[in-house]
């Protein structure tokens, strides 16, 4: 009579390895069945002896953990198995002996396979006509686990998972060498921490979650049983979620374990008998994972740390290997973020704008020396949800704090002078470098001008600001009229320059042109010192606190540390990335020039504002009670609005905008102030107070000489003699009217006779041959003379008030 089969195969099965391990030669006669499998016990015992004994243990996919920078407050988990592993002394000893009792009666008398335990699975297949028992060990069964963890392809995937004798070799043979290398123990914690018990539940930590919402070391007995149950067959037993038979089949599997371990005297039979009677006291809890399921109060900070994560080469050769690796790699990763901060800056900006507006306002806080990232609050939820009326708020994961090239971010207006400041630094020109700032400038660069004509030409805010500026003054009042001519003395290319450096990025399409325009093109990208590119508040914030740090760029980073699933410290991956990239003295006085718009003084006398100007944020130096500086920014028709503070110790950008329609006016331009002022007012509770460092004398007054009066000279007369007396000479593209024949020299900016920076640029304004309408003199040089006349009268030892043979380095 031929055999089914399967049945066949099951018998063939059972008696390799009852030959192999028992010696049950005779097992041949009894059941002649097996010749036709041309196996005979001796031959099967050459081909086990012939398999490897090593098995090397792969490590098992694991969550990562993302912490605030507490190492408490948890943030996110991501995973692609919802598993952690855990001690076997963290795992409750009643759970130890019922995954025994369920799954192995002899694992602490066999040495890996259990050759009882095969005889008596063989002849009880053999009396039912079908395989109904198995006879692998919990050993053989973390092996089989090992086989499929550490497949690399799909063959050894399949060679690991088929049902087949060969399988069951290999298994025995590993298991053999295994319990020579590990203690019982160690293969219970791993077998615990491999197997898979249903409902997103690997291994015993994850299952104890799941079912009961506690960790394995608090498990009961029936809970301990039930959950043993599950290994076996995990959709069957299913008490969560199983529409065919409900809670009945896990009832009945526990029921099954709890025998079991009163056979092995784990547990008396009064102790079974009463668990038996408990309902399966399920208490599930899900398992959420990423950004958009995890913390809410922190979703962007998320969601721009899984960003950075996929873009570092140090996680994975692509994004996607990045992500896996984060997904897989079980570690536990201490953020940057600071819980109290974040919580600092969120309630400011929920107290001027909730999350139904279709403003989006925010505040992004960084530390200088280290770009560790310390809060990233927004009125926005981050989520998937769909939103009421096809709108794109609340709810959105658009990184609308740290930008992308979907998300570049907003025009920053004025907040972009300071990198216009920074390369005039570089340059030489000093902060009290003086530049006549009339109500509108009509400038070098091309574009349109609302009074007509091709010209960039700009106004000021404010008609005070007219007049005779210092390049600190002028950063007080935020005098647009003072930095356009500064551009064109330094060119839009080096104030790019000095933004990149300081961690600006440009990402929309349009910058980018402009960029590479400004470039080669002198007449380019104007108003670039006005703040017209987009860029991030991560950016701005960064930016800023590369001045803080003293011109130390850090890149942006959210780890404060990171250990993986062994507990390894990988510290070389939550180390800062610095490097100076504005000199440090550059960075001083620009700190320096910083102090005047938020109310602080310079530290080295010179005026913050000029006669009739006014601070542009002074209510910030009122509320923070220690050394801060920044500046404020808007652009036409108030289109966006900000605020970027910083003290040494730390940085702060808010921002008011649309980011579905750029040019929608905003509500208050006031929002930003008041909003960053107030968090980093509570943020900087707990940092030490510390100074910044004064300006150098040079960088601060340069060299003051005479510039020498060339009315009426031909321009290259005149370039001439204002080169010679050491200034660099720069030609209007407008001409004037004036007294002089055309052609010939008006006048210049500076005015022939005052004092002016040696090296700074001197404008040479050339007659159209007009005579000029009668007007009222506007204050010049003479004008100038005074300024600086007053300021020497009451402070003689200032550096400006030498003479150029006395004036120190």
């Amino acid at each position: 009579m031929k055999l089914p089969q399967d049945r066949t195969l099951a018998n063939v099965v059972s008696l390799v390895l009852c030959g192999i391990l028992a010696g049950v030669v005779i097992a041949a006669a009894a059941f002649p069945a097996v010749g036709v499998s041309g196996l005979t016990a001796k031959s099967a015992s050459d081909s086990f002896s012939d398999l490897p004994a090593e098995i090397k243990i792969p490590p098992v996919p694991q969550v990562t953990t993302l912490y605030a920078s507490d190492g408490k407050t948890e943030i996110a988990r991501f995973f692609d198995e919802n598993r952690r592993n855990v001690k076997l002394a963290d795992v409750a000893p009643v759970m130890r002996q019922a995954i025994v009792a369920a799954e192995d009666n002899r694992f602490y008398e066999h040495q890996g396979v259990d050759a009882r335990g095969i005889v008596r699975a063989f002849v009880r297949n053999q009396s039912n006509g079908q395989v109904t028992q198995g006879a692998s060990t919990l050993t053989q069964q973390y092996v089989r686990s090992i086989l499929k963890y550490g497949a690399t392809n799909d063959e050894e995937l399949r060679l690991a998972t088929e049902d087949t004798a060969g399988r069951k070799l290999r298994e025995m043979r590993y298991a053999i060498a295994l319990e020579k290398e590990l203690t019982k123990d160690q293969i219970l914690e791993n077998y615990l921490n491999i197997t898979f018990f249903g409902n997103q539940g690997y291994g015993i930590y994850a299952a104890s979650y799941v079912y009961f919402s506690k960790p394995p070391s608090q498990l009961t007995l029936p809970e301990a049983a039930m959950i043993a149950g599950m290994a076996q067959n995990p959709t069957q037993y299913n008490p969560v979620d199983n529409e065919q038979f409900g809670k009945k089949p896990a009832l009945d599997r526990r029921e099954y374990v709890l025998n079991q371990m009163v056979k092995l005297k784990y547990i008396t039979q009064a102790e079974a008998d009463a668990a038996k009677k408990t309902d399966l006291g399920l208490k599930p809890k899900s398992a959420p994972q990423s950004c958009e399921n995890g913390n809410t109060a922190y979703g962007f900070f998320c969601g721009w740390f899984l960003d950075w994560w996929k873009s570092n080469p140090a996680f994975g050769k692509t994004r996607t290997e990045r992500e896996d690796n984060l997904r897989k790699g079980g570690y536990k990763i201490v953020s940057s973020l600071d819980v109290r901060m974040q919580k600092a800056a969120q309630q400011e900006i929920d107290e001027r704008l909730d999350a139904g507006s279709r403003f989006a306002t925010g505040i992004v806080m960084v530390e200088p020396g280290t770009g560790r990232v310390k809060a990233m609050a927004i009125n926005r939820k981050y989520g998937i949800k769909k939103n009421p009326g096809g709108k794109t708020y609340p709810y959105t994961v658009n990184p609308l704090l740290s930008g992308s090239s979907i998300s570049p971010g907003y025009q920053a207006g004025s907040t972009f002078k300071m990198f216009t400041a920074i390369a005039a630094l570089e340059k030489g020109i000093p902060l009290s470098n003086t530049i006549y700032a009339q109500d509108r400038y009509v400038s070098q660069y091309f574009g349109p001008c609302k009074t007509g004509g091709n010209r960039y030409c700009p106004k000021n805010a404010s008609p005070t600001m007219k007049g005779l500026q210092t390049m600190s003054s002028a950063f007080g009042e935020s005098a647009n009229t003072y930095f356009l001519p500064l551009e064109e003395q330094v060119s839009v290319k080096a104030a790019v320059s000095a933004a990149e450096k300081a961690g600006v990025e440009f990402r929309a399409s349009v910058d980018l042109e402009n960029k590479a325009d400004a470039q080669t093109d002198s007449t380019a990208w104007g108003s670039f010192t006005l703040g017209t590119a987009q860029v991030s508040p991560l950016d701005m914030a960064t930016a800023y606190a590369t001045i803080a740090a003293r011109g130390k760029y850090c890149a942006p980073l959210p780890l404060k540390s990171i250990a993986d699933q062994d507990g390894k410290q990988l510290t070389e991956l939550s180390t800062p990335s610095c490097k100076q990239t504005i000199p440090q003295q550059v960075a001083d006085a620009a700190a320096d020039m910083a102090r005047c718009p938020v109310g602080d003084n310079s530290m080295v006398g010179i005026s913050c504002t000029h006669p009739g100007g006014g601070r542009t944020a002074a209510s910030v130096g009122r509320v923070i009670d220690r050394p801060v500086a920044g500046k404020t920014g808007t652009t036409d028709d108030n289109n966006a609005a900000w605020f970027v503070g910083f003290t040494p110790n730390l940085a702060a950008a808010g921002f008011l905008a649309n980011p579905d329609k750029y040019l929608d006016s905003v509500p208050n331009t006031q929002i930003p102030i008041d909003a960053t002022r107030q968090a980093m007012n509570t943020a900087l509770q707990k940092l030490p107070v510390k100074q910044f460092v004064a300006p150098t004398s040079k960088l601060a007054y340069g060299i003051r000489v005479t510039v020498p009066d060339t009315t009426g000279d031909s321009v290259e007369a005149a370039t001439n003699k204002l080169r010679d007396a050491g200034f660099e000479v720069r030609l209007s593209p407008v001409r004037e009217s004036s007294e002089v024949g055309e052609g010939r020299v008006a006048r210049t900016d500076p005015s022939g006779g005052s004092d002016s920076t040696k090296g700074s640029v001197v404008t040479i304004v050339v007659s159209n041959g007009e005579p000029p309408a009668p007007r009222t003199p506007e204050p010049g040089g003479d004008a100038g003379d005074q300024i600086r006349d007053q300021i020497c009268s009451a402070n003689p030892d200032l550096p400006m008030c030498q003479t150029e043979g006395a004036q120190p380095n």
